[in-house]
């Protein structure tokens, strides 16, 4: 049996175990005592494991923040940051696990919050002594989590929380609506720039001195409902990049989780025993450090390779995905989003390796081979949820008379077919033409060459089937 379909049965088996279904996510790539965790989280509190798995992933890499970064290849290396979506119909409860897997982080900006409040009270009564402020340093907020800001107050948190930052908004779309209102796009272009590992920098309101980041770590996790995705996809966010750093999650099942009967004091336990162990295991990574030199005492992130097994599984997956992308000869068919999955795939590795330090299952001298096939696991899934996810945006984006169209004919067709087939659905020749522009627009077709189309293959089921239509 290979590894990925006795995985796929341990996945199986465990759900059954459980009595739990089976989501296709890749639960076991996980330190064991995530799993207890997710599984009772799912079973006690109703959350899906599509929703709750990566909003811990999230919370992990925001705990993690700059402190550690992995070697991709050679000086390519990066740190842990994500960016995920969390996509699915209205009421399908992507909230809840979004905030329980948040809630340690929370608790730990509420304590800063606390003690800068004791800081500036202290700060205003030396103040007020001194009858001045010179020589004394007035205190400033540090936190991990921001949610209502502009660019500039993006880069000024995270400036005070050098550590890193995580936007963290409930329903996204309203964020990268208004993204624009500020500086022609600067959150866009700060969010490509930080993914990508480039220093940021913003001018100051009244002072020539900007905030400067050399090693930027931004997080970025939301939620919005599939319906909704046809926007965030007709914003040129395809063009400039940004879609292919984000991960997205959508569950297969659709429907609600109907509620337990009989809930009592034990379910309540054993839920509040889960939340407090994931509270001890991202305690345990935010109290990760820099590294600090003895000599100088300046901090600089620890860097860690892969074990020598863990980069030969590492670099032979991505050698088929790159053999794969030359075997297309028309430019046109390329796909860019497989280029930034090394990158997507070295951090969720990393995060995985911490969490299994957390849990006291490893350790943090390298990546291990484990921790690079969980992570490809769960790269695979998130593809799987995006072309999912462009399957219903597509099909949502047409009209019907085209996509019957589109069903009558082969694939690949030629126009002549097209045009024959337009004939048996009594249209002209031109509204054909017309819906092969529409179908082109968006992407359920591919132009081959002069007068022969292919129809796009999207991995997965088709999500308009159990969708709000």
């Amino acid at each position: 049996m290979s590894m990925s379909i006795a995985q796929t049965t341990c996945n199986r088996v465990m759900s059954d175990v459980q009595g739990i279904k089976d989501t296709g996510f890749p639960l076991d790539a996980f330190p064991q005592k995530v799993q207890s965790i997710i599984l009772d989280m799912v079973r006690y509190e109703n959350f899906k494991v599509e929703y709750l798995a990566p909003a811990m992933l999230s919370a992990a890499s925001s705990a993690l923040g700059g402190t550690y970064y992995v070697r991709v290849k050679g000086q390519w290396i990066t740190n842990a940051a994500l960016y995920i979506i969390m996509v699915g119909r209205p009421g399908l409860g992507k909230t809840p696990p979004l905030e329980m897997a948040f809630r340690p982080i929370r608790k730990s900006d509420s304590e800063k919050l606390e003690k800068f409040k004791a800081d500036m009270t202290a700060y205003q009564n030396a103040v007020k002594e001194a009858k001045g402020d010179d020589g004394i340093e007035k205190p400033v907020l540090s936190r991990t989590l921001v949610s209502d800001f502009t660019p500039e107050a993006l880069l000024r948190a995270h400036y005070y929380s050098p550590r890193g930052v995580t936007i963290l908004v409930d329903e996204i779309m309203g964020m990268f609506n208004s993204a624009n209102r500020y500086n022609n796009g600067q959150l866009i272009e700060q969010l490509l720039t930080a993914w990508s590992g480039g220093a940021l920098d913003v001018m100051r309101v009244n002072s020539p001195i900007p905030y400067h980041i050399e090693n930027p770590c931004i997080n970025m996790i939301g939620t919005t409902q599939t319906k909704r995705m046809g926007e965030l996809m007709k914003k040129g966010y395809e063009e400039n990049g940004l879609l292919d750093r984000i991960l997205f999650t959508l569950p297969k099942i659709q429907q609600l989780t109907p509620w337990t009967e009989g809930e009592d004091e034990d379910m309540h336990r054993r839920s509040a025993t889960a939340v407090e162990a994931w509270q001890g295991i991202i305690d345990k990574v935010l109290s990760i450090d820099y590294d600090t030199s003895s000599e100088t005492n300046e901090q600089k992130y620890h860097l860690i390779d892969m074990e020598p097994q863990a980069r030969n599984t590492f670099f032979s997956w991505h050698n088929a995905t790159i053999q794969r992308t030359n075997a297309i000869l028309d430019d046109n068919m390329i796909d860019s989003r497989p280029m930034k999955a090394p990158v997507h795939v070295s951090r969720i590795a990393l995060i995985l390796q911490v969490l299994s330090y957390a849990c006291g299952e490893s350790h943090l001298r390298f990546v291990t081979e484990q921790a690079i096939h969980g992570a490809i696991r769960m790269m695979d899934y998130f593809d799987d949820s995006y072309h999912r996810i462009r399957e219903y945006v597509a099909n949502d984006a047409c009209d019907e008379p085209s996509k019957e169209l589109l069903s009558m004919l082969n694939d690949p067709f030629t126009i002549s077919e097209a045009l024959a087939a337009g004939k048996q659905l009594n249209v002209t020749d031109r509204t054909v033409m017309n819906y092969l522009k529409e179908l082109s627009k968006n992407r359920l077709v591919r132009k081959i060459k002069q007068g022969e189309y292919k129809k796009t293959s999207f991995e997965g089921l088709s999500v308009g089937s159990s969708e709000e239509k």
